[in-house]
């Protein structure tokens, strides 16, 4: 339908408010020039405050009769017609706003044709003051005194063709440009346009009547007088830009009455009388009138010819106003009160038809005070030709010199040149609708329209993201989506008319749309055509439509059938007048969302701790993910889904079967499920290399930061430094933090290039201090773009981690971070640690698997922030469980296996469960694992770190999965020759942190020693965290290979994985120069499995070597000394231990009975497996991606 032609059952229509190109000139006030009839006046510039003492007479309005703000003072008359009037017998007979302090005094328009900026000014004023009044506050002068030149200005003044708003060049033109568009004249509607669009007003300091220059215009009048009483035309009276939409107080109505007369003149005074009560009922509420009518320019002893003037004389000034007769307006004035007593024989007599009744308007001029009776006169009930009429209602609003709180803080709309050129009808039903996008995290609070005629009927509504697509046009629906709020009403005034949404008001969020669609039917059954128009030539308005902003419907196409005004041509426009259509006049007006707490859900080092888990007496031990989702979707219920936040602290994916064999993806998958928001990965998220990691982060829904991994090629951070999100109007930084021992304590081989040079860093010094510049940067980044809260999401540790790299250290080297979540030494804390300003930050962590989730809830309201530890036993979320359960049922087809039997405990943790045996101390699982490296490859020493260590075994049977949870890495063996002193090295290397856990701990083989933890660790690391030399008396003493002193100069072949002897991993960096005797042979699981079915028949039996789950008496941890210690080790005394077991038997059997049904899906035998690196432990792993 684009482009096509369709005829409209369109009629032109001119309503009683016009605005065209011959008004410019009709409403002219007071001359430009200084001509005889006004020679007399004397006037200096316009006051800008109140009249002495008027403050005090304000403050005391209230007890002078007016209606509190929408309160009803009269009953409505029964047999009112369409503009709903007060019963004329229960109106006083006489009333003056003046008398109760809220007129603000007579000002003085020349030099420009701006009376209607004037009466518009004065209007508005006495609406301030009556309404502040009505509260009780005290307002400040300046605040009560309205500029007209702003107005005047601004409504010829269309919108900078460069605006941002998409609306540039829109507007009202004047013809002439320059100065002349304060002579272009103008009505009251258009301060209805003005402020609804926030557009003014604002106080007169800030724009004075005057040029910038301030000249004033001096002469003599016809009697020779002096004059001095307006500013020269010839300043420069233009308004800067930056101005435009200023508003020091919002209406929260804008309306025209019903007009009492017409200059077309209506012959039913009935219909005046009606529309003269509903002036008087805004009067009584304190609210002045702005009205138009022909004005007549008669002077004492100085009457024109027409004479509708009768000023009296220089004794006796009257000052009363009547036209009789058939003229168009020519001028804007202000009604102020009424006399229903004052007598017809003050208006004009003799030549004019008398009007046939008393009484009259009280009418503020903007003539000066030296014209009328201080600048006032009265105007008869009579009057054929006043019209118009246009009240102001101010908001409740604080008035402060510094700056005033709106009612509404926001206002949507597209409808720059308000009603265009005139305003036009359809014979059948329409509908118009304009569609926002929000800005920003607001509330929906009101809308309005712009209504032509008093007595229409408008069915109006708001939905919220519209996005159903109209079959027939193509075009969106914008009457689709959720249904915000809806009314029809009968509306007693036109004009811009604004509806509060009350209970109904909504919030929305950047990327939000929503829609104001609305029907307008006036009194004799046409319908209302609510667009802004133009006569194509725009010489009196410009206007402009894009595409997705406004849309109708009609009758005869189909009234549920959209088209958009921007692309369909409506009535076939430019068939008659050159007229064209464009944004619909409906306007939205929102509050920024008010600050509210919220709540930060975050985990860390979970290692595919996935299930909720139990101790032997049942109590559950940890939450898991369906625990977890649980928990979020009933904090979503206390504080709002958009205020709820679940974060990750790293090391995610790896540590057990479902890890492993998905390499990752089955955890990210789960989190998905959950509902994860940031992440930042930790040294683990790494151990399935870059391009997995990669992978990984897309397949995630989370956003991954890291502020210091740099990808040393290509000069920039491998992910977001931080990531920003809004809690309604609350900005957070997450700012992700990676430990710099990734480089060790993953698999070193990872972050090198080809030829061995780091490719990836993260910012690791041996101070730690290029670690604080880089956090401390990033955090003033994210507060410079708008970050009100700056959250670390960090993988640093506290327990066992380099000093310099622990999460304290960071807090107390930066400034700026308020909270700090932390991951890897697999602690439980919520504490407070002071940043380098002394300013306390809060630091958490949740320990491992999920112990515990945390919880930081922050209140912008009260800037404070809570932390604590949601603790098992918690509800678990079915549809998270069920998730889950299909995932592990289709790994429980290969992991369920059973490999062999334990008739114990093979000990990875502390009796807890959680705390780490195997990096403190020596266990059975340790020595098993060390002794199946060193049975695979007949080494004299084996040697497994306990960070590789993942899981306890419990006794009864052991599958294949259990086998693969104790060594989930799938690293591959190795061997090689090293000396004695390299590998004292690495056992000093491995106890360094001691009493304190590290991964880097090592279980032996064939090799026993014992450790001083009251001596301090000699080691010394270098940037990297990787060992470079010990430097003072060693922990590690009486080390014995085989039961003899280790020598120190000779050469032992070691077993091991390739991540300790070949890359380096947790730092062991002596073995870098060792010979390579097997590169790699085998994953080290496989060898796990091989060694109890092949080396102790399928069974750890009870009364084996393993029978201790604190071990064989390999490692000794010793507070202080013996009183006879042993003797030093020498070059020479040792002597290769004998291997244990058949290698050739062992690398040539395959994995037993229960291992024979996953041949075909773990590829080929172990022996095979051996012969080669495997970059994926199997097959398996493949089809379980």
């Amino acid at each position: 339908m684009q482009g096509e032609k369709r005829p409209r059952s369109l009629g032109r229509r001119m309503g009683r408010v016009l605005v065209s190109a011959a008004l410019a000139v009709g409403l002219a006030g007071a001359p430009s020039a200084a001509p005889a009839a006004f020679a007399e006046e004397r006037a200096s510039a316009p006051s800008s405050t109140m009249g002495e003492g008027q403050a005090d007479r304000l403050l005391s309005a209230p007890q002078a009769g007016f209606a509190a703000a929408g309160e009803d003072v009269f009953d409505w008359a029964t047999d009112a017609p369409s503009a709903n009037v007060r019963s004329t017998d229960v109106l006083p007979a006489a009333f003056d706003l003046r008398d109760e302090g809220v007129v603000t005094p007579v000002k003085f328009q020349n030099p420009w044709n701006s009376c209607w900026s004037f009466g518009v000014a004065s209007a508005s004023e006495a609406s301030i003051v009556s309404e502040a009044a009505r509260q009780g506050i005290d307002v400040p002068d300046e605040f009560t005194d309205v500029s007209e030149r702003h107005l005047a200005w601004f409504a010829y003044t269309p919108l900078p063709a460069d605006d941002d708003s998409g609306q540039g060049g829109e507007g009202m033109v004047s013809v002439e440009g320059g100065n002349a568009r304060l002579d272009s004249g103008g009505m009251p509607v258009h301060g209805t346009s003005l402020f609804s669009s926030g557009i003014g007003p604002v106080p007169e300091f800030e724009v004075p009547y005057r040029g910038k220059e301030g000249t004033i215009v001096t002469g003599t009048d016809a009697q020779g007088n002096p004059y001095d009483f307006y500013y020269s035309r010839d300043d420069d009276w233009s308004v800067d830009e930056v101005l435009r939409f200023q508003q020091m107080i919002e209406f929260e109505e804008s309306a025209q009455l019903p007009s009492p007369g017409d200059y077309s003149v209506t012959e039913d005074y009935e219909g005046a009388e009606r529309a003269n009560d509903a002036i008087k009922q805004q009067l009584l509420e304190g609210r002045a009138v702005a009205i138009t009518f022909y004005a007549d320019q008669s002077r004492p002893n100085r009457i024109t010819e027409t004479g509708y003037m009768n000023p009296g004389n220089n004794e006796s000034k009257t000052w009363a106003h009547y036209t009789p007769d058939e003229l168009p307006i020519s001028h804007a004035v202000t009604i102020v009160g009424w006399d229903d007593a004052f007598s017809r024989d003050n208006l004009p007599q003799g030549k004019q038809i008398p009007p046939e009744g008393n009484g009259a308007w009280v009418v503020k001029n903007s003539w000066g005070t030296d014209s009328g009776n201080e600048g006032y006169f009265y105007l008869s009930y009579y009057d054929t030709t006043y019209c118009n009429p246009t009240f102001f209602d101010a908001e409740d609003a604080t008035y402060a010199a510094e700056s005033t709180e709106h009612v509404y803080d926001g206002i949507y709309q597209y409808d720059g040149a308000g009603m265009g050129d005139g305003w036009w009808y359809s014979s059948t039903p329409m509908q118009f609708a304009n569609v926002f996008e929000a800005r920003g995290f607001e509330t929906v609070s009101a809308v309005s329209a712009l209504v032509n005629e008093a007595g229409s009927t408008i069915d109006l509504a708001v939905y919220k993201n519209p996005s159903a697509i109209v079959t027939e046009t193509g075009r969106l629906d914008p009457a689709s989506g959720e249904l915000m709020w809806s009314t029809t009403q009968a509306l007693d005034y036109a004009g811009y008319r604004t509806f509060e949404l009350g209970n109904a008001a909504f919030e929305v969020e950047p990327g939000d749309t929503f829609s104001v669609v609305s029907s307008i039917r006036f009194s004799d059954g046409t319908y209302q055509i609510s667009a802004e128009c133009d006569d194509g030539s725009y010489d009196v308005a410009y206007t402009e439509c894009a595409p997705g902003q406004s849309y109708y419907t009609d009758e005869p196409t189909g009234i549920d059938n959209w088209y958009d005004l921007a692309l369909d041509d409506m009535g076939g426009e430019g068939a008659s007048d050159d007229f064209w259509f464009n944004n619909a006049t409906l306007k939205a007006y929102t509050v920024q969302t008010p600050e509210r707490a919220f709540a930060i859900l975050h985990t860390n080092d979970v290692h595919c701790g996935v299930d909720e888990t139990f101790d032997k007496e049942g109590n559950a031990t940890s939450i898991g993910y369906a625990g977890l989702s649980a928990i979020k979707k009933e904090t979503e219920a206390a504080f709002g889904a958009g205020n709820v936040a679940l974060v990750d602290a790293g090391d995610a994916v790896q540590g057990k079967p479902i890890g492993t064999l998905s390499e990752g993806s089955y955890l990210v998958d789960i989190m998905n499920q959950v509902g994860y928001d940031v992440a930042v990965p930790g040294n683990h998220e790494f151990d399935y290399g870059m391009d997995r990691l990669r992978y990984l982060v897309n397949r995630s829904n989370a956003a991954y930061t890291s502020c210091n991994f740099d990808n040393l090629s290509a000069g920039k951070t491998e992910f977001a430094p931080y990531v920003m999100e809004a809690y309604g109007p609350t900005k957070v930084a997450y700012v992700g933090i990676t430990t710099p021992e990734t480089l060790t304590a993953s698999n070193p081989a990872h972050f090198k290039d080809a030829d061995g040079n780091l490719a990836y860093g993260f910012c690791q010094d041996e101070t730690g201090q290029e670690l604080y510049d880089c956090v401390q940067q990033t955090v003033d980044d994210a507060r410079a773009a708008g970050a009100d809260y700056v959250v670390a999401l960090a993988h640093l540790g506290e327990r066992g981690v380099a000093a310099q790299w622990r999460a304290s250290t960071v807090i107390a080297n930066t400034s700026g971070i308020d909270v700090v979540i932390d991951g890897h030494s697999h602690e439980q804390y919520e504490r407070r640690v002071a940043n380098e300003d002394g300013e306390e930050v809060v630091l958490a962590q949740t320990g491992t698997q999920l112990q515990t989730c945390g919880k930081i809830v922050i209140d912008p309201a009260t800037d404070t922030i809570s932390a604590e530890l949601v603790k098992p036993p918690v509800t678990q979320d079915a549809g998270t469980a069920a998730f889950i359960k299909g995932i592990e049922d289709e790994l429980g087809k290969t992991l369920d296996a059973v490999v062999a039997r334990s008739e114990v405990k093979l000990r990875a943790y502390e009796d807890d469960g959680f705390t780490w045996a195997v990096r403190t101390r020596e266990t059975n699982l340790g020595d098993l694992v060390a002794d199946a490296f060193r049975a695979e490859l007949g080494a004299d020493i084996g040697l497994a770190n306990g960070g590789g260590i993942r899981s306890d075994v419990a006794p009864g049977e052991v599958t294949y999965g259990d086998a693969i949870a104790v060594l989930p890495f799938a690293n591959a063996l190795c061997m090689v020759e090293a000396t004695g002193q390299a590998i004292v090295d690495a056992l000093e290397m491995g106890v360094r942190n001691l009493p304190e856990p590290s991964g880097s701990f090592l279980q032996t083989s064939g090799l026993s020693f014992e450790v001083r933890t009251d001596v301090p660790s000699p080691v010394k690391l270098d940037a990297e965290g990787a060992f470079a030399g010990a430097d003072g008396p060693r922990r590690v003493q009486n080390v014995r290979v085989n039961g003899q002193p280790i020598d120190l100069g000779a050469t032992y072949t070691v077993a091991s994985i390739t991540y300790l002897l070949r890359d380096g991993g947790d730092g062991f960096s002596m073995f870098e120069d060792a010979n390579v005797l097997v590169a790699e042979q085998g994953l080290d699981y496989e060898a796990l499995i091989s060694f109890i079915q092949n080396d102790l028949g399928g069974v750890v039996a009870a009364d084996s070597t393993y029978a201790n789950e604190n071990g064989a008496g390999r490692i000794t941890v010793k507070g202080g000394a013996d009183p006879a210690p042993l003797p030093a080790p020498k070059p020479g005394d040792a002597q290769k231990l004998a291997p244990t077991g058949d290698a050739a038997a062992t690398t040539a059997v395959l994995c037993a009975a229960a291992l024979s049904a996953l041949a075909c899906v773990c590829g080929s035998g172990l022996a095979a497996r051996r012969r080669e690196r495997v970059e994926n432990p199997a097959r398996l792993r493949e089809n379980l991606r």
